[in-house]
């Protein structure tokens, strides 16, 4: 029966530690016309892939994270994540893409972030000191995780139940 506990322990442990990655849902406001919600895969602190959803403003609709880093149009990003930290997006910020066109969220200081968007090769919207949020989600592997390691207590205490019913 040990042995069967060490093995589960061991397997959620391996298991917690290939959860490297971590999704987070990120949201935008500018308390007035630019507003949106969307979600992040970050892995090393940087946001891999992703969409966000302007609900409102000019840019409405779904756009994808533009992986890796560089310059486009006019924005230069570099999708760095620092979710400890505030601002938790880099002046490069997160460059989504749709159809041609660009949106970056970037942070510019504490509380405060900007969100532009390259509209047919002008800047539209012009978002300046909105505020963003990142949640992070429970990982579906981190919550079995968890649960594989409760089972040898639990597999202990059936055992106990068991050994006191027949005595």
């Amino acid at each position: 029966m040990k042995k069967l506990q060490i093995a589960i322990m061991g397997a959620a442990l391996v298991m917690a530690v290939q959860a490297n990655a971590a999704w987070y849902d990120l949201t935008y406001t500018d308390g007035g016309a630019n507003a949106g919600t969307g979600s992040i895969d970050v892995v090393g602190g940087v946001a891999v892939s992703g969409s966000f959803t302007v609900t409102a403003g000019t840019a409405t609709g779904t756009w994808t994270l533009s992986p890796g880093a560089g310059v486009a149009g006019g924005f230069q990003w570099d999708n760095v994540v620092n979710p400890t930290s505030d601002p938790f997006l880099t002046s490069g910020g997160l460059l989504f893409t749709s159809g041609g066109n660009e949106l970056n969220l970037w942070g510019t200081g504490p509380g405060q972030y900007d969100l532009w968007g390259n509209l047919g090769g002008g800047y539209n919207p012009v978002s300046s000191g909105g505020i963003a949020t990142l949640t992070a989600v429970p990982e579906p592997t981190t919550m079995v995780a968890g649960a594989m390691l409760l089972l040898p207590f639990g597999v202990s205490t059936l055992r106990m139940l068991r050994k006191s019913r027949t005595a």
